[in-house]
């Protein structure tokens, strides 16, 4: 139907109005920050609009730093008197050396309240703009090394010489955080050496590895008598007049006076992240003690394990005077904020903020960290330690266990009666070691590291898996009950998941076939007399995959059968070795090369053939195993048990 010609009028009338409307000029609308008026100063209009600019000064390497805010002309034409200014398109932030920060602090000044530009922490101004008064020249520290006895001298590694050159430089007082298996042990006891003149030496340690320390301290420092060294196992213990004290923990908080009133001027702290909590009556305990100590070396390789604002309590240790209050802390580096509540107010310092800042402030302040991959040409590819379970905690005296040692040192023993007696010695063993592995264990889970850990007897295996679940740790189990579908599950929940902290498993059942490559520790809760069965345990983690250095533990009680195995295996490996059939030797742990270098007197001055502990330091030859059968080495291990032992006897492959 055709329009008539009222309607196309119409239809024009509307279209132009519509092309109108468009064309005009949008209604003017208040706005609540109006743009900056023509004639005024950036100053003015700041205040007009009522926007506050706020900015903050982060630390730079190579001595500069940053200043990120918002557009601001007069800010930007102060920003150019500067002669470091630099402007950074990328990131649209202002460049400027640290020489410079006072001077712009106190420029934007009379732009507050309307402008605010967060200054640097002055602990980190005063750290890079002159040195710390606290290190001492390269000549100075240089003399110190010197002092250093022939055992640390010929043993340290170059990176740990480097660690121990830094700590010097830093007057003793240093917190090494090299990862794990990189020696922060033989770093410490370095140190220390260097400053021996103002001892008694503290070492303060976990309780299951306070008598590693002891024979380490011996090891590597042998002008120290053994008489001189007092390892305190319980609150009744005194502090004799020796030379140095190893004590735990717990203990240290419960002999607090005692320690005070004793002054140790030098102080090594094992594990020191297990004073992160700085309201803590441990920390303050230690606070307390360390008060006086002109040297203190602090160790971990997790020095915060989940938060940075766990790093107060440690750095204020070492450095008290950097940051005097956790507030300051709090606020600058864990994104501190103030919570008003009806009944009061709290800090949260459970985030984190200006991390690259804290990490060069405190490299360049007390702390030295080295990773595996950085120093790993200068490492094995695996590097066993033998960690000494501390004697208080084993249950060697039972008359079972007495009788079984006795038989052992019978001459008149045939050779099978002598393997029996060892296997039944064996048995009890794991029973005898059940109360110090689990403290291991325990102490292993505070670093929250994944490791492995392997044992044979199921009331090993039973006793591990209970202290897991206690302290709700995400683990997994494979041994000889554990079907090959089940196997294969478990090893790939391991490798790709985090919170699996632990892979517990069968010695005979989880030695082959398997790849844990995401964990860098295997621990061994028990021994073993077959060599090739632990190597190839060891290699669950050491294998094609594997980018950084393996280390391994063998967790080893003097007074049990440990005391036979340990040359047992080793005189199987030599004998495997002779005919081209392995490249492992049990003496090549790390711990052992470096005491080999060592003067052979001063080695020998703390062997003695009938600690378990020398084993790693005296060569074959001095080893007395004449009463082992040769032919017995050329067996195929057929008696070896392929199955945990359920029983005191135990089980067979060839079902004797």
């Amino acid at each position: 139907m055709a329009l008539t010609p009222e309607q196309r009028a119409r239809m024009e009338a509307s279209k132009a109005q519509a092309l109108a409307k468009r064309r005009a000029p949008p209604p003017l609308v208040p706005s609540p920050n109006p743009p900056p008026q023509a004639g005024l100063s950036s100053m003015a209009a700041v205040v007009l609009s009522g926007r506050k600019l706020v900015g903050s000064c982060m630390l730079l390497p190579h001595r500069r730093f940053r200043v990120k805010i918002g557009f601001h002309d007069t800010l930007i034409q102060i920003f150019k008197t500067l002669p470091s200014g630099a402007y950074n398109a990328q990131d649209r932030t202002w460049h400027f050396d640290l020489s410079d920060h006072d001077r712009l602090i106190s420029q934007v000044q009379p732009l507050r309240p309307q402008v605010q530009v967060d200054p640097l922490p002055k602990c980190v101004i005063q750290t890079f703009t002159r040195p710390a008064p606290s290190i001492e020249s390269e000549t100075e520290a240089e003399e110190l090394t010197q002092r250093l006895e022939p055992t640390l001298e010929q043993g340290l590694m170059p990176f740990q010489k480097a660690g121990v050159a830094f700590a010097l430089r830093r007057q003793g007082r240093v917190y090494i955080a090299d990862d794990m298996g990189l020696g922060k042990t033989v770093q410490a006891l370095a140190v220390a050496s260097a400053y021996r003149s103002e001892w008694p030496l503290l070492i303060v340690c976990p309780s299951s590895v306070r008598f590693s320390w002891r024979d380490a301290l011996l090891r590597w420092i042998p002008s120290v008598p053994e008489e001189d060294v007092t390892v305190i196992t319980t609150g009744k213990d005194f502090l004799c007049n020796g030379q140095a004290v190893v004590i735990s923990y717990d203990l240290m908080s419960r002999k607090e006076k005692e320690l005070i009133d004793r002054q140790f001027a030098v102080v090594i702290m094992d594990e020191a992240h297990f004073l992160k909590n700085y309201k803590s009556n441990r920390f303050q305990s230690t606070e307390k003690i360390v008060k006086k100590a002109r040297r203190l070396i602090l160790l971990s390789g997790t020095p915060a394990l989940s938060r940075p604002i766990e790093l107060y309590s440690q750095i204020s240790l070492v450095m008290p005077k950097l940051f005097p209050y956790a507030v300051e802390f709090g606020m600058r580096y864990c994104n501190g904020k103030k919570i008003t509540l009806p009944r009061g107010s709290h800090y949260d310092f459970n985030g984190s903020s200006n991390m690259d800042e804290l990490k060069m402030l405190l490299e360049e302040t007390c702390m030295i960290r080295r990773l595996k991959s950085e120093v790993l040409a200068q490492l094995p590819s695996k590097q066993r330690e033998m960690i000494l379970l501390d004697p208080s905690l084993i249950k060697s005296k039972s008359k079972e266990m007495e009788m079984q040692a006795q038989k052992m040192g019978l001459k008149s023993l045939s050779q099978m009666e002598r393997r029996g007696v060892l296997l039944e010695w064996f048995n009890s063993t794991a029973k005898a070691k059940l109360k110090a592995v689990s403290e291991y264990v325990k102490d292993l889970l505070e670093s929250d590291r994944k490791f492995i850990c392997f044992a044979h007897h199921q009331i090993m295996m039973d006793n591990i898996a209970e202290v897991l679940v206690k302290r709700k740790t995400r683990f997994i189990r494979i041994d000889g009950n554990t079907s090959s579908e089940a196997r294969n599950k478990h090893c790939d929940q391991f490798q790709r998941d985090d919170r699996t902290k632990v892979a517990l498993l069968s010695i005979t059942a989880a030695n082959a076939g398997l790849t844990l490559t995401a964990a860098h520790l295997v621990v061994f809760a028990e021994l073993f007399w077959n060599p090739g069965i632990l190597t190839q345990a060891e290699d669950r983690a050491h294998r094609i995959g594997q980018s950084d250095s393996v280390t391994i533990q063998y967790l080893v009680a003097k007074g049990t059968a440990d005391d036979e195995l340990w040359p047992l295996l080793q005189k199987k490996l030599d004998v495997l070795n002779k005919a081209g059939l392995s490249k492992d030797n049990f003496h090549e742990s790390s711990a052992l090369q470096h005491v080999k270098k060592a003067d052979e007197e001063a080695n020998a001055s703390i062997c003695s053939p009938s600690k378990i502990t020398d084993y790693f330091s005296t060569s074959l030859n001095e080893l007395d195993l004449s009463d082992w059968d040769p032919k017995e080495l050329e067996e195929d291990d057929e008696n070896d048990p392929n199955e945990p032992c359920n029983s005191k006897k135990p089980k067979w492959s060839n079902g004797t």
